[in-house]
This record gives C-alpha cells, sequence and structure tokens, in this order.
C-alpha cells in the first residue's frame, strides 16, 4: 500500500501518451495512458505538486503565523482565488519535528471534510517552499466581529451548535485539534455572523496512531488534562477539545478570559487548576440551559465532560438540533476503520517530547482578512528578515541529543549536496518570495507621499534579492532523494 501524503507527482509526455509519475525516496512509477485528466484531477488531492507557479497568480500577503505566511492567489486555469499558507522548507526543519508536523498536519487536513472546516484543496512543493491551498474566507476573525457585532442570544445560540457540529465530525475521525481559541475561528464571509470554520490544524493529532507531540495548546484554552500530563500517564482524549470550546464560550458570551493571570505562569496556573467564576452577570441573565452546558463543558475532570455529540443534543439546542447532523458518525467511523486498520496495527512511533515539558504552541497564519496586509514586501517591518521568525520558546534538549541532531544534519547536507541534480533546479525567479519581492518592487514604482519610505524600501528589496539569490535551492523536504532525472516535461 502506497501511502501518498509525501509522494511527489509530476506530469511527462511518452510516445504512448500522458504519463503520470509518482515519485518517493528516489523510486517512482509511471503510468501511461491516453487520457490521464480524470487520474490526475484524483491525484492531485493526494499528492505532491511541483507546478505551483505555473498554476498560480500571487497577489499578495495576507496573513503571517509563528511558522507560515499566507498569501492572496488565483489559479490560472479558472480565476477562482485561494489563501495559500506558504511554509519555507528551511525554516520548518530548523524547528523541532518541524518536517513531521508539517507531513502530519497534511495527513489530518486531508481526512477531514465538512462545512466548518477550512478544506486543503492542494498541496505543492517547490525549491524552497511547501504550499498549502486553501478555502479563502473573507468573514475575518470571529472574535474580530463580536468586538464590533456582539453575538445576540439567538446568534450565541447558533454559532456555538455549527462549532460543535465540526467537532463531532473531527471526532469521528479519531482526531483531536488540541489548539482551539478564537484566533482559529473564522467566519465564510462578512454577511453571515454564525458561519462560522475551525482553522490551522497544526497541532492536531488522529488518536492511536503516532503522536508528536503530548503536551501542546494555548494558554488559557488547554484543557486541565494536557497540563497535568506525564509521559507515564493514559494518553487524553477527544474531551479536551470540549473544555477549549467551552473557554471560547464563556468568552464569547462575557467578553472575559475565564482564566486570569499577570505573566504566563499566572494563566497556567489558573488554567491548570481550573478556577472558573460563574457568577458574572452576563452568565447569571443567561438562562439556564444555556449556564449548564457552560458548566458542563468546563468541567476539570474530561470523564465530567459530556462529548461533542452528546453536548450537540443538550436542550440548550433543543430549538435548532437536527438529527440529519449525527447521522454521518456512523458512516465516518466505517471509512476510519477500513481506510486506518493497517496503521493502528503499525508498530513503531515517533519519539516522545522530552527535555523540557512546555506546551507547544503555534499562532494562527490566516486571519480570514484579504485588505490589511498589502503586497508582499510590506508585509513585514521594514527591515526585518523575510524568514519567518522562530517561536521565542524553543524545545530544550540535552548536549548529547545537539551534538547528535548536529552529526545527523551534517550527513543530510552531505547527501543532499551529492544527488543535486541541475536537470532539476528551477530559475530562483519562480520562487513564491522572490516574486513577492519583485512584485511589491514594481508596484513602488509609482509615486509616493513618503519618498524617504520608498527608498528605504528599495534597499530593503536589493538586500533581499541578492539574499535570496546567494541561496542554493534544494528540493525534497519530504524524500531522501534530492533531485531525479526525468524526461523533459509538460507542465499543466
Amino acid at each position: 500500500m502506497l501511502q501518498l501524503t509525501v509522494v511527489i507527482m509530476s506530469i511527462l509526455k511518452s510516445d504512448f501518451g500522458m504519463a503520470i509519475r509518482l515519485l518517493r525516496n528516489g523510486q517512482y512509477i509511471d503510468i501511461i495512458t491516453p487520457d490521464g485528466n480524470r487520474l490526475k484531477q484524483l491525484l492531485q488531492h493526494k499528492c505532491l505538486q511541483t507546478t505551483f507557479h505555473d498554476e498560480f497568480s500571487v497577489s499578495k500577503m495576507i496573513g503571517k503565523g509563528s511558522f507560515a505566511k499566507v498569501y492572496l492567489a488565483a489559479k490560472k486555469s479558472s480565476g477562482v482565488q485561494y489563501a495559500i499558507k506558504a511554509f519555507n522548507k528551511e525554516f520548518m526543519l530548523e524547528q523541532f519535528k518541524g518536517k513531521e508536523s508539517l507531513e502530519n498536519e497534511i495527513r489530518v487536513m486531508r481526512r477531514l471534510n465538512q462545512d466548518n472546516l477550512v478544506h486543503l484543496h492542494e498541496v505543492y512543493e517547490t525549491q524552497n517552499s511547501v504550499y498549502f491551498v486553501l478555502d479563502l474566507l473573507q468573514g475575518g476573525e470571529l472574535l474580530t466581529r463580536a468586538k464590533t457585532n456582539p453575538f445576540s442570544k439567538e446568534a450565541l445560540q447558533k454559532l456555538m451548535y455549527n462549532f460543535i457540529k465540526a467537532l463531532i465530525h473531527i471526532h469521528s475521525k479519531k482526531c483531536i485539534h488540541r489548539n482551539l481559541k478564537p484566533e482559529n475561528l473564522l467566519l465564510k464571509n462578512k454577511e453571515s455572523s454564525t458561519d462560522v470554520v475551525i482553522a490551522d490544524f497544526g497541532l492536531a493529532t488522529f488518536l492511536n496512531e503516532q503522536i508528536l507531540f503530548k503536551r501542546c495548546g494555548t494558554p488559557g484554552f488547554v484543557a486541565p488534562e494536557i497540563l497535568i500530563y506525564k509521559e507515564e500517564d493514559p494518553f487524553y482524549d477527544d474531551k479536551c477539545d470540549i473544555f477549549s470550546a467551552g473557554v471560547i464560550f464563556y468568552i464569547l458570551l462575557t467578553g472575559r478570559q475565564p482564566f486570569q493571570g499577570q505573566d504566563y505562569k499566572a494563566i497556567l496556573r489558573s488554567n491548570k487548576n481550573c478556577e472558573i467564576n460563574f457568577n458574572l452577570k452576563e452568565i447569571l441573565s443567561s438562562s439556564a440551559k444555556l449556564q449548564d452546558l457552560l458548566r458542563k463543558m468546563l468541567q476539570q475532570n474530561p470523564k465530567d465532560r459530556p462529548s461533542a455529540e452528546t453536548c450537540l443534543q443538550h436542550p440548550y439546542f433543543k430549538e435548532i438540533f437536527n438529527m440529519k447532523d449525527l447521522i454521518e458518525i456512523q458512516e465516518n467511523l466505517i471509512q476510519y476503520e477500513l481506510e486506518n486498520q493497517y496503521r493502528i496495527q503499525k508498530k513503531g512511533s515517533f519519539d516522545s517530547q522530552t527535555g523540557s515539558m512546555e506546551l507547544i504552541t503555534r499562532s494562527p497564519a490566516f486571519n480570514g482578512r484579504i485588505e490589511t496586509i498589502g503586497s508582499f514586501s510590506n508585509g513585514s517591518v521594514p527591515g526585518s528578515s523575510n524568514r519567518l521568525e522562530k517561536p521565542q520558546q524553543q524545545q530544550q534538549f540535552s548536549k548529547f541529543s545537539q551534538f547528535c541532531q548536529n552529526i545527523k544534519n551534517v550527513q543530510q547536507d552531505s547527501n543532499s549536496s551529492s544527488q543535486a541534480s541541475p536537470l532539476n533546479k528551477k530559475n530562483d525567479s519562480q520562487d513564491l518570495h522572490k516574486f513577492a519581492l519583485k512584485n511589491s518592487y514594481q508596484k513602488k514604482k509609482q509615486l509616493s507621499v513618503d519618498d524617504d519610505y520608498v527608498n528605504e524600501e528599495s534597499v530593503h528589496l536589493e538586500d533581499a534579492i541578492q539574499k535570496l539569490n546567494s541561496q542554493t535551492p534544494k528540493i525534497g523536504l519530504f524524500k531522501k532523494s534530492a533531485s531525479y532525472k526525468v524526461p523533459k516535461t509538460t507542465q499543466e
């Protein structure tokens, strides 16, 4: 059985018709057929592709997180706009289990498919980057909307219903999100305040499978069982997402964070002890049904918390509950068993998180707004590095672990250099970030009121281009072979 998550698909032209090549770890198979368009359409949602710059026209940056940047782009063949989440390969390889976490995010998003979840359409890998093609959500962040237009009791009820319905789908796939917070809840459009979409699955994981990070989440939103988890303890379950959803419910209802503190440690301590004030006037003036559901979702002991399915059937949602929203669970579980039976039986796992037990935390890149960050260059402060900044809190390793990792990196760099092939190297100007710089430079040609700012941008631009041009292109973040020799291809 071939796992297509990190298999590269390329289109070749042969004497017998279109050939689809599937490559992984230096080995490949060619599928030759007179009409391969249908097969290509199926595989492009399962494999990595290499023709991003040929198929997409990128206009500007619209978001930036701790691990990725997001761009607005249109597919040339259809004109449809998408949000492109871009990961710098060199940066990801420097992170603790960065490569594995990126592969995990792809695998998670490809197995989830529900209206209230952001959809991953395609994945591309180029010399320097990996690109996720995602739905373009223009409604902005949920919390931003709530600040300008506070939710009515009816709107809040409908919003939470859609939110929990999405969690039912995630949990039915034996998956947990583990990073639910207002920043990761986006709205589909500007017209509706209840069509919420869950985004950013960078810390999501499948239960009973390889788990990269045991303790992760955001202080103030993470479930207590994650904070007190120890390596020898039984692993927590999907009830951790119910707690985080309860915190979001509390914030939308009261406008306040349930876990107060002057610093990181104080917030975590309150979060861990589950010290919540339910005597606020906004809560006491709400219906008894709402208060009951809120208290149950925020129970400190996960055994006392309801499942997502039970939450949806709570009397609070009686007026809008639809039994059809639960029908897909059985179908999903059956499909899950068919797809993942061999994975559960597969022995071995990633090394458990060692050293410091600090939470692995990520900030979202996409905020659902496309009008705030203009061209590529001014997506960051002028004069700052174009590379993604490293998170302030880094995983701590022993000196022996660092030594072993350094030896491993040297060996990988050596192998990559020896296998590099000029036939597979793309022109540096094709990389998305370099397109960004050139695009910004052209737009800056028009006269600006602040000439000094334009001159400063130009100097910064030239330095950035020189830095990018001096880098050695790399390909194959997910595979051992750095390049492969193929006949001249027709990229579509």
